[in-house]
Parts: structure tokens; C-alpha cells; sequence
């Protein structure tokens, strides 16, 4: 019994570090797409946060079960614990992954507006390992390097605004199109918000 509880708490541990390379997908499909604009790089997206959602669920319930069922020391505890808000925080980024390929669909980007999301993706994919990486080896040091790194997507938030904001005042792009893409990079601030969650979980452990 002992022995299928630990292989338990490996596989959610396993479960969560398959669910972020779902993410990292998404971040290399989002990059592809802004290089090549074919269509076929968002559906996917789709499908894939499909499986983010329903593999965020199968976390939740394992873990609910074992706290039910095994009464876990602390330390399991405390994992099983951060693996339920873990799961939620996945939830969150396929739901913002979903509002941005819907965006992408319908505005164009020019090669300032690309190289903006362009950076986005780099940091926020290596914060995607980085936090993954902390959760599951316990690497308080890396959990904590991670969150500073979410700076750089602030920084990169407002200056992606303030670009549009001008683009806007020169009739580069009209109000609905501005409006849309303040979601579109606020979706991105976001998303780095939602992976120095991740890496925030981890120094609780």
C-alpha cells in the first residue's frame, strides 16, 4: 500500500511536468504562428488546451483522493496541497493561451508588435522550466530567481502598451484593433504572473 501511495505522489509530481510541456508547446506554436501566420498553428492550440484542462482535473482529483484516503505526513501534505492550487493555476493559462490565439486570429502584428511577443515567449518559456523545474526538485533557489524573472515581463507589458498607445495617436491602428491588443499583451503579463505562481508554490513545499 505504501509503495502505490509513493508511486502516487511521484506520478502527480510527473503529471504536473508533463502538463507544463503542454505549455512550453503552446509558447512554441504562438512563436511559429507569428513567424509563418498559418492558421493551423492556433487550432492546435486548441486541442492542447484541451488537454491542459483535463489533465489539470486528473491532478486535482488524485490528490484529493490520497488526502482522503492515505492521511499524509506534513511534507506530503503540503505537496498534495500546492499540486490542487497548481492544477487551478494550469486552468488559468490554457484559458489565457485560449484568448490569445483568438486575438492572433484576427489582427495582424507588424515586426515592432512581434518582437514584443517574441520576447515574451523566450522569458516566459524559461521561466516555464525554471518554475516546473523548482516545483518538483524542491529547488527553493530556482523558485525564487524564477519569480524576479517575471519582472521582465512587466517591463515588456509596458512597453508594449506604450508602442500600441502611439501607434494609435499616428492612425497606425484604430481603437477596436488597440483595444484588443492592450488584452493581447495584458494576456501575456498575465501568463507570467501565472508561472511565478507556479514557482511561488514551490518555496512552500
Amino acid at each position: 500500500m505504501r509503495i502505490k501511495y509513493n508511486e502516487d505522489l511521484d506520478n502527480i509530481k510527473k503529471m504536473a511536468k508533463d502538463l507544463m510541456d503542454y505549455v512550453i508547446i503552446s509558447y512554441e506554436k504562438i512563436g511559429q504562428f507569428i513567424e509563418n501566420s498559418k492558421e493551423d498553428e492556433l487550432k492546435d492550440l486548441v486541442d492542447i488546451h484541451d488537454d491542459i484542462r483535463r489533465k489539470a482535473n486528473e491532478i486535482e482529483r488524485l490528490s484529493f483522493e490520497l488526502m482522503a484516503l492515505q492521511q499524509p505526513v506534513a511534507k506530503d501534505l503540503k505537496l498534495l496541497q500546492m499540486s490542487m492550487k497548481l492544477a487551478s493555476s494550469f486552468k488559468r493559462i490554457a484559458g489565457h493561451f485560449e484568448q490569445v490565439s483568438f486575438i492572433l486570429g484576427e489582427y495582424s502584428l507588424n515586426e515592432s508588435e512581434k518582437d514584443f511577443l517574441n520576447k515574451f515567449i523566450a522569458n516566459e518559456t524559461k521561466m516555464a522550466k525554471d518554475a516546473i523545474n523548482s516545483f518538483v526538485n524542491y529547488d527553493m533557489d530556482l523558485a525564487k530567481e524564477t519569480i524576479k524573472q517575471d519582472e521582465v515581463n512587466n517591463k515588456l507589458f509596458e512597453e508594449a502598451i506604450s508602442y500600441i498607445s502611439n501607434e494609435n495617436k499616428k492612425d497606425n491602428i484604430a481603437p477596436m484593433e488597440l483595444s484588443e491588443k492592450v488584452l493581447l499583451y495584458k494576456y501575456f503579463e498575465r501568463l507570467g504572473d501565472r508561472l511565478a505562481r507556479v514557482a511561488d508554490l514551490a518555496t512552500r513545499l
